[in-house]
């Protein structure tokens, strides 16, 4: 008896402790799921599980308006959040403003994805935009500022620059009657989707007027998509540019021998840049183009890729009849590490090469100029800006680039941001479309999408816009590709070896 009691009692101490350990055990569970991530992809991004826009399966981000700045990276919430503040301005002190959409890509994709723009190029081309709307509501810098204010609303492209035509479906709600949506601008780099997009709103019963900021693929132009301007040079243009260097420069630049490395995807700018070097620079050309299979931007290439491309360009270096000492490369900049270090190891390395690019933010990091050393070879570029070249205001420097350096600084921003030209492009395009918008209010109270896009065409002498990468004009243009005359296209060099670019080199005027 007093056995099989001490038994049960046994039975019952050990139930005891096992209800115990399991309610233990549930606690140490729900307060795990209630856990915040301490991973960066916990931290409150455009990827938040409560999106109110378009939630992309392949990358898990939130394309669409952003109302919120807590729902971008902490890295660009700073100037959202004064762009957002401008915004709540005009509309708390204005009855009469318009809206303009800056719809650039606002999220970058998780690692090892890759993403169209860098957290960094983001964040300047915030900066320039910011500092060109400060400039419009505060200053009559781009026309008379009684004009109707103007808001800058933000909408998320995706890092990848997907098209979704729900996305445009949001852009276009973002209109109202008494404040209608006059422009939209940026349109990230050449992807197809930023051509979608394009086709969309420029279409018929739509009809907004866009400026594209880096946009340089050709065939990106008014022609296919009529309400289309933009401040970037297109391949044409620097490949014009590059021509123009090369004739007027051959006593310092005594280059002999050309080919083009090319991306063979079907990619819109490395396709019309390719297009672009066989037509412009036929003469400077002696052999055939090797293709690469270029990195997307689902996945960049690898050196591997172009051992095919640097075996053929070694033949042609030692072959007597070609002497080939210059290369066009007619890829992404994403792709260009790839091709140094291929370079790197390359048989005629003693051999020096130079390759010119055309492009607007081509920044190597101090690792990969380094690279271009050990593998004898410099780069020479046509690029959109040259920012610390304007900074000292060298010859060349555009005539508004000192009212944009000191808006720029104003806002707190720093000079170094400036280097890779993102800001003053994105600053261009919002200045652009602000000229237009107060030209087109000359004679009506608040203008709509048509009296916008009209005055693109009287954007030029006394309209012209004092960006801060060039003295833009659009009358000469505004209805063939779209794009500004009086562009600046500046030439900028990295890399030790090799004939060397003149300090006081003029710069190519787009015309």
């Amino acid at each position: 008896m007093i056995r099989w009691a001490g038994t049960n009692a046994l039975r019952f101490v050990l139930a005891g402790v096992i209800a115990l350990a399991l309610l233990a055990l549930v606690g140490v569970l729900v307060l795990k799921q209630r856990e915040p991530d301490p991973s960066p992809a916990g931290r409150p991004t455009a990827t938040a599980n409560a999106c109110p826009g378009i939630l992309t399966a392949e990358t898990d981000e939130c394309l669409g308006p952003i109302t919120d700045s807590a729902t971008l990276d902490p890295a660009i919430r700073p100037v959202a959040d004064k762009i957002m503040a401008v915004n709540r301005e005009v509309e708390k002190s204005s009855s009469r403003y318009v809206r303009i959409v800056l719809l650039v890509p606002l999220s970058v994709a998780r690692p090892p994805a890759a993403s169209a723009m860098s957290l960094d190029q983001i964040r300047f081309s915030l900066q320039g935009a910011y500092a060109a709307l400060q400039r419009a509501n505060s200053s009559s810098a781009f026309g008379d500022k009684n004009a109707p204010a103007v808001q800058l609303l933000l909408v998320n492209q995706g890092s990848r620059q997907p098209f979704h035509v729900e996305l445009v479906d949001q852009i276009v709600a973002l209109r109202t009657a008494e404040n209608p949506l006059v422009a939209v601008v940026g349109l990230g780099s050449s992807f197809q989707g930023s051509k979608d997009v394009a086709a969309k709103l420029s279409a018929r019963d739509v009809g907004i007027p866009m400026v594209g900021a880096v946009t340089s693929a050709t065939d990106f132009n008014a022609v296919s998509y009529p309400t289309f301007h933009s401040v970037s040079p297109s391949n044409m243009d620097y490949a014009l540019a590059l021509k123009d260097l090369l004739d007027k420069q051959r006593d310092v630049l005594p280059l002999r021998s050309g080919m083009i490395v090319a991306d063979q995807n079907d990619d819109p700018y490395p396709r019309t840049l390719t297009a672009a070097f066989t037509e412009v620079l036929k003469d400077h050309i002696k052999t055939g183009s090797p293709p690469f299979n270029g990195g997307t931007v689902d996945s960049p290439a690898t050196p591997n890729v172009f051992t095919p491309v640097v075996l053929n360009l070694c033949n042609a270096v030692v072959d007597p009849r070609l002497q080939t000492d210059t290369v066009f490369f007619a890829g992404r900049v994403a792709d260009f590490p790839s091709f140094a270090e291929a370079l790197k190891v390359r048989s005629c390395r003693k051999h020096p090469l130079t390759i010119m690019v055309g492009a607007t933010g081509f920044q190597l990091t101090p690792q990969q100029v380094g690279l271009l050393d050990e593998a004898n070879v410099s780069v020479i570029w046509a690029s959109s800006a040259d920012a610390p070249a304007w900074v000292a205001n060298r010859p060349g420097t555009p005539d508004g680039f000192a009212d944009f350096l000191k808006a720029h600084r104003d806002a707190g921003f720093r000079d170094d941001s400036l280097n890779d030209g993102y800001a003053m492009m994105h600053h261009d395009a919002v200045a652009s479309a602000v000229r237009a918008i107060r030209v087109a209010a000359l004679g009506n109270s608040v203008p709509g999408v048509a009296d916008v896009q009209t005055q693109f065409g009287n954007l030029a002498l006394a309209h012209q816009v004092h960006g801060a990468s060039g003295t833009l004009s659009f009358g000469l243009r505004a209805n063939g590709d779209g794009r500004a005359t009086g562009k600046v296209v500046a030439y900028r060099q990295l890399g030790r070896t090799g004939p060397r670019l003149p300090a006081d080199v003029a710069p190519y005027l787009t015309r």
